[in-house]
Formats: C-alpha cells, structure tokens, sequence
C-alpha cells in the first residue's frame, strides 16, 4: 500500500505539476528541479538537484555490464536556431505520423538558416571512464530526405579535441544508395529511431570530459532548406566491471527457442515481453510435462508487441528464468544484417562508403535480410567486430548467460562475396573473444561444416544445430560430445518419432519447433 501511494504521488507529480514548472526536466523516474525552492517538500520525496537540467539514471545491470542512459541538458547553439523545450527529449512519445510540437524539438526552420549546436550529456559520477567499453548514441526523428537536407551526428574526442562522425539522418540507403527504403522517397513520412555507435578507434573514456564528465553530440545540418524535429535522444553508456564467470551448459539440458513472439503473447506474458519462461510440454518419451531449462531469445522485444519503431528489451523474461534458476541465450545476429535493426543505419552508412563492399545478397528466405562481408580488405570485419561487440554490451547488461552469433557460414552461401574458408573460421573465433570477454558463453550457429575444425570447436563452448537429423549432421559432433560440450538441435519437418530416438540415444538436446521459432508448437524429445 505504501508502495502504491508513492506511486500514485509520482504520477500526480508527473502529470499536473511537471508540466507547469519550465526548468523541470523527468525520465525513468529521476527529476532535476532549477531555482524552484518553493518545491522543496516535492523536491525531497522526488528530486535530485542539479545545475544543468540531466538525467542520471542506471537502467540495466548485468553480473559483469552495466548500461546508463543519459538524457541531455540544454542544447547549445552554435549556427542557426530551435524551438521547443530540451525537457521534450527527454521521453519518446511520437511515432508514426504524430505531430504534437509540445513533445519535440524542431531544429532549424524552412526558411532560416543552417544549423550547427551541440547536446550535452553528463555521464553519472557511478561511471568509472576506465570501464566503458561502448557509447551508443539512440534519437527518434522526422527529417528531410537526404538529397533536400542531410543532417549528421558527430561526437566530440576530447583527447583530439575534433569532432568524430558517427552517421547522419540518411534514412536507409539515401535516394542514390544500393538499399533504399520507404522513407529514402520523401522528406517527414514518419518518425524514425537512429541508432550511431562510437566505432572510432579512441579509447572510448576520451569522449568523456574527464573534469566535467561530458559528453558531446554535435547535430548539424548540410544547408538552410529544411529543418528536423527530434522527440528523443539519449545516450547509453557501458561498463564492465572486469570480472565475471562464464556459464556451460550441461550435456543434459532440455532448451527451448523462442526467436518471436505475437501481440497475443504480449498480453499472456506482459511481465516477460511475451516470452513463455514457463513454457511446459510432455515429452516425446512421455509422462508429465516439462520445462525447458534454458531458452534463446532476441535481446529485444517482438515489435509485434512493442509496435514499430520501438525497442525495449526483454530484461523481464531474463530475470524470470533466473527467479527459477534457469539460464538465457540472447540471439545477435553476427553475419547478416536486418533492416528491422536498431543500428541498420550504421551498416548501410558504412556500405556507402565503401561503394557496396559491406551489404551482400538477401539471406535465403528471409525479407529485408542481408548477408554481410566478412573480409577485411576495406576494414569490413573490424567494422562487424565493433557492431557485434555493442550488441553484445547490451547482451551482457541484460543479464543473459550465454549470446547466440547467427549467420555464420557465408563463405558457403551466396554472399555475393568471396569468402574463403579460413577468413570465414578466422572471423568466428574472433567473435567467441567478444563473447568470452562479456563473460558469456557462445555457441557454433550455422556452421556445420567447419564443426570439425579443432581450432573452431576448442574456440566455442556448444553447439546450435538446425535440422541436424534432417541432413544427417550426427558426425560433425563427436569431437565436441569427447570434450563434454552440450548440443542443442531444433528440428521442423521430421516427426519426433525419427529424430527423438538417436538424440536422446547420442545425447543431444533435441526439440521440434516451426520455422517461425514461436512460443508453441515445443515438443522437447526428452
């Protein structure tokens, strides 16, 4: 009861205070108050004081990653000019074709000048600049399309003392790129999320002011013609603390794979972001039913449930698998790239550049999925390294046990690059130290042929098999049963009666599923 009057109290503040008090800026329940004193009482239950209107606030905290999300205080303008309130950007509240100029920005104007400023965000004193390991700039925006105005994002190296781009508002392939989209054919169809993260090769504490612990997001745009609204920006900030330990799977370890989810399952597992963590079936050796003891799922919520152009994550379906004493995998998606992506922008950006040298061919049998190039003649693989590894932050921060990097075999499927078999082994061991580094375990995904490899499977701590009875897969394992590794293998045409028995006969984590990975049909063999 307690809890709920404070609650009640909070959001009374929130709602018909907040919105008389200008120097009164509130996100994931920090508030900054300025020269209000007569709010004192308000400011005690509530408030943290500040001279620059921020928010400071941890929002994940994994055994090892941290993640902190900053919001920014006042932007400074050095060309042109805004309306709105900083207060705005502070929540995301517009989506779609929505158009409440109270709940955003407007930089520039049709007919003013170009625009040049900065935003600044104050990292929290709990940071330790030693520890970060990534910075992750997020905005929600409605722009111009790129050939009436490009606007670009840049953050400030304060060991260089310059600016360091990081993408700008291209919508997807631009009008000219090899990708376009939608968006890409007209100018403010519809809000949409960017997502840049500091690829630069600085340590990642030089975009950290070491006195004043700033840091700073430039926006500018490329002439005076148009303008861009903006409802939200933030920054996320990730720490490691160093120290960890790394979760195996046993050999005996029923599992489940649950990669989406519907609205229907949004509404019958709210507190888990529609993942069934209960999820019980009989067997196919018969009796009563069971749970699975360990479940791979995407770090983000289904947008089926989220709704476009918002990614929350599935921290709530983690935290109940560790409730019961059960473990999660996160998926990434290592070797393709997905237009449905917070961070699609990046790839695309870097594709451009590099006149297609990035983005490949379609990924069989999936829409608006791309294979990716994992040579590293124009810096391809170090660029994949660096998304994966941010990915792989938020991961880790989430609390998950163990990351599933998918797309794996390139070198033997139609890229539209040539890849050669060693710069394909090379490539995925690279990315077990990624995952070794977060503390998380990581299984060999998608390449079967090279699952004999000694150098691949002392790299890799188990295995993710698809369809492994289907196309007869049993041999390419017994190297990893020798050295006590667990294999999962998800089935979706064979029945149960002819893939169950040599599993459970070889010791292998079988399950039939359907090719959409729902939470149902699960029918665990043992």
């Amino acid at each position: 009861m307690k809890q709920q009057r404070c609650q009640a109290a909070k959001a009374f503040f929130l709602q018909f205070v907040m919105p008389q008090l200008p120097g009164l800026c509130a996100a994931r329940g920090i508030i900054a108050l300025h020269k209000r004193p007569e709010f004192l009482l308000i400011l005690f239950v509530f408030l943290v004081s500040t001279s620059k209107l921020q928010v400071q606030a941890q929002t994940l905290t994994g055994p090892s990653y941290s993640e902190w999300r900053i919001s920014p205080s006042p932007i400074t303008v050095q060309q042109g000019t805004y309306t709105g309130s900083v207060i705005a950007l502070a929540t995301k509240d517009q989506t779609d074709t929505q158009n409440d100029s109270t709940k955003y920005v407007q930089f520039g104007t049709p007919s003013g000048q170009q625009f040049t400023g900065y935003l600044s965000f104050t990292a929290p004193g709990g940071i330790t600049l030693s520890q970060i390991t990534s910075i992750q700039l997020m905005a929600n925006v409605l722009a111009p399309q790129d050939t009436v105005d490009s606007w670009d994002y840049s953050i400030y190296n304060w060991k260089n003392a310059a600016y360091e781009h990081l993408g700008d508002q291209n919508h997807c392939g631009g009008s000219t790129g090899l990708h376009t989209c939608r968006d890409d054919s007209g100018s403010f169809l519809d809000w949409r999320w960017n997502q840049y993260n500091a690829n630069g090769d600085a340590t990642k504490s030089d975009y950290v002011n070491s006195t004043t612990r700033e840091i700073r997001i430039q926006l500018a745009s490329s002439n005076a013609s148009s303008y861009q609204d903006m409802d939200w920006i933030s920054v996320a900030v990730y720490t490691s603390s160093g120290s960890g330990t790394i979760f195996n799977p046993p050999t005996n370890f029923r599992w489940q794979y649950q990669l989406s989810a519907s609205a229907a399952d949004g509404t019958s597992y709210p507190s888990t972001q529609g993942i069934n963590t209960v999820v019980c079936a009989v067997p196919f050796t018969g009796g009563s039913c069971v749970e699975p003891m360990i479940i791979d799922f995407d770090f983000y919520e289904d947008a089926s449930i989220t709704g476009s152009n918002n990614f929350l994550y599935t921290t709530g379906a983690v935290n109940s698998l560790h409730s019961m004493g059960k473990k999660a995998i996160g998926y990434v998606d290592a070797g393709d790239t997905e237009q449905v992506r917070a961070d699609y922008q990046q790839y695309v950006d870097f594709d451009s550049a590099c006149s297609g040298c990035l983005i490949g061919n379609p990924f069989s049998g999936f829409r608006n999925e791309y294979m990716l190039n994992v040579n590293n003649d124009e810096g391809q693989a170090d660029f994949i390294r660096k998304m994966v590894a941010a990915r792989t932050d938020r991961v880790a921060a989430n609390g998950f046990d163990a990351v599933e990097y998918d797309v794996l075999a390139n070198y033997e499927n139609k890229s539209g690059f040539t890849i050669t078999y060693a710069t394909q082994a090379s490539f995925n061991i690279s990315l077990t130290t990624i995952a070794h580094n977060h503390f998380l375990s990581v299984p060999l995904k998608s390449d079967v042929d090279q699952a004999t490899d000694s150098t691949i499977e002392s790299a890799f701590d188990f295995v993710i098999d698809e369809q492994c009875n289907q196309y007869s897969q049993y041999g390419n394992y017994s190297s990893w049963q020798a050295a006590g590794k667990s294999i999962f293998n998800v089935e979706y045409k064979l029945s149960t009666g002819k893939f169950c028995p040599p599993d459970d006969s070889t010791n292998f984590n079988g399950i039939l599923k359907n090719y959409s990975l729902d939470v149902t049909p699960y029918t665990p063999c043992r």
